[in-house]
C-alpha cells in the first residue's frame, strides 16, 4: 500500500502546485495530505488500495480541469474523499484531529440543556455545564486517540 500512497501523494502535490492557495484551502488539501501520511502506516487492505487509486485518478481529473473548477468537480472530489475517510474511520479507527470534541460538544450541550431546564431551572447554567463536560470528554478521547496514533 505504501507504493499507492506515494503515487497518490505525487498526484496531490502536482495538483496542489497547479491549483494555487485558494483551491487548496477550498478542498482542504492539507487534511488530505495528513490522511495520506497516516495511511502509509496502516495495514494494507483492498478497499484502502482501491480508494487510493480512485483518489489518485480524481487528482488527475481535477488537475486537467484547472484553472476553473466547477461545483460538480468539488462535489465529485468530496464524494471520493468521504468514501475513503469513512472506510479509514470504520475499519482502521483513524479519525481527524479534534474529531471527538466535535462529536461530544453538541451531545454535552443537549444534555446540559435538559439538565438546565429540568433540574437547575436555568438553561444558561445547563448549557455551560453541558458544553464543559462535552469538551472535557472530547478532549480526553482526542488525546487518547492521538497518543495511540489514530489521528491524522
Amino acid at each position: 500500500m505504501h507504493v499507492h500512497v506515494e503515487e497518490v501523494r505525487k498526484h496531490l502535490h502536482a495538483f496542489k502546485d497547479d491549483a494555487g492557495q485558494g483551491v487548496s484551502q477550498k478542498l482542504d488539501l492539507e487534511k488530505e495530505e495528513r490522511l495520506l501520511n497516516r495511511m502509509a502506516d496502516l495495514e494494507p487492505c483492498d478497499e484502502c488500495e482501491s480508494g487510493l487509486m480512485e483518489l489518485g485518478e480524481e487528482y488527475k481529473r481535477l488537475r486537467a480541469r484547472l484553472p476553473e473548477l466547477e461545483k460538480s468537480d468539488v462535489r465529485s472530489h468530496r464524494k471520493v474523499l468521504n468514501k475513503l475517510l469513512n472506510h479509514v474511520h470504520k475499519v482502521h479507527k483513524v479519525v481527524p484531529q479534534n474529531y471527538y470534541i466535535g462529536v461530544f460538544m453538541p451531545l454535552g450541550l443537549t444534555f446540559g440543556m435538559l439538565i438546565g431546564l429540568g433540574f437547575l431551572e436555568n438553561m444558561v447554567y445547563g448549557f455551560t455545564l453541558g458544553i464543559s463536560i462535552g469538551i472535557a470528554i472530547g478532549a480526553g478521547l482526542d488525546a487518547k486517540s492521538k497518543k495511540d496514533g489514530l489521528t491524522f
